[in-house]
């Protein structure tokens, strides 16, 4: 059986450790994330790279609940996410940071609120309208619209009896 995870953790003395978590966050906990329907599995490991970085390698799912935007009914999805992280304390040192590490900015006690950059990653991941597979939906692609709009009638134009007036004199 797994165990919970911590909320907070001090990066700089789990990447001297070299310390690997391989957790959950419960469900209960999960705040910011619309309709989960599971514990967020997670792992995560400390390290400090070639450059001397403390990093965060974050490796974590969660099954969820959305509203296809093509036929409004509910489906279930899991949620994957991996990135890196480096932990920061100002937004200058953000800056300095190599491009393929994120800043994740500690509290004033030096840790991370691991939950919550869980929950900010998930968000960032959903896609902006979720909708089912095509086979799933029960909207089918012959209802779905393809191809050129028709036209509308051509209106005239208010203003051709000026050109015909200013050809007249």
């Amino acid at each position: 059986m797994q165990n919970k995870l911590p909320f907070t953790i001090d990066p700089i003395k789990s990447a001297q450790k070299r310390l690997d978590y391989i957790g959950y966050y419960p469900l209960q906990a999960v705040n910011r994330v619309d309709s989960p329907k599971s514990d967020i599995e997670c792992s995560l490991s400390f390290y400090y790279d070639e450059q001397k970085l403390c990093i965060i390698n974050i490796d974590a799912k969660l099954t969820l609940e959305q509203t296809c935007r093509r036929c409004f009914k509910p489906f279930v999805t899991e949620v994957h996410v991996t990135n890196k992280f480096s932990p920061v304390k100002s937004d200058a040192q953000a800056e300095t940071l190599p491009e393929h590490y994120e800043p994740v900015l500690m509290n004033e006690f030096g840790e991370v609120d691991i939950l919550a950059l869980l929950e900010d990653e998930i968000i960032l991941s959903l896609p902006i309208a979720p909708v089912h597979d095509s086979k799933h939906c029960e909207v089918s692609e012959a209802d779905m619209v393809f191809g050129e709009i028709p036209t509308e009638n051509e209106k005239t134009n208010p203003f051709a009896i000026l050109v015909s007036l200013k050809n007249k004199g």
